[in-house]
């Protein structure tokens, strides 16, 4: 196929020349289609638009269903999987937090106790609420 040459000769190029002037001087060609043609294509073309017009729109036999506020929350943490490692993550949560290893207890406890019994808080003075001050609340 590579070797085939797609260049015509000079006597292919008359040959061809001469088919493609006798189309054009063809009278039957040039001319237009009779009337009759013309009215039976239109007949055809008005009886398919009436068989599509009689034919009723199919409508959904039934509606979408809509999702629940429960379905889109579970879609929205990632479906059934990021359901479990939430429920995985909870429970380590709850087990540390009523059982904590040696390690953690240690390091909470000096993060969180008070260095001396100074820095400690008293009882009446709970989240910075002063209770010496209870009194003009009271009277006033």
């Amino acid at each position: 196929m590579a070797d085939h040459d797609d260049k015509l000769t000079a006597s292919e190029e008359a040959l061809l020349e001469s088919f493609f002037s006798a189309a054009c001087a063809d009278e039957a060609v040039a001319a237009e289609p009779s009337p009759e043609l013309l009215a039976r294509v239109l007949e055809d073309g008005y009886g398919v638009q009436d068989a599509l017009a009689a034919v009723p729109a199919q409508a959904a036999p039934y509606p979408a269903p809509r999702r629940g506020i429960f379905a889109a929350l579970l879609a929205a943490i990632g479906g059934a999987p990021g359901l479990a490692g939430l429920a995985a993550a909870t429970v380590a949560g709850v087990w540390f937090g009523a059982s904590p290893p040696e390690a953690v207890s240690n390091v909470t406890a000096s993060l969180f106790a008070p260095a001396s019994a100074s820095e400690a808080v008293a009882d009446d003075d709970l989240l910075g609420y002063d209770m010496a001050y209870a009194d003009l609340l009271t009277d006033g």
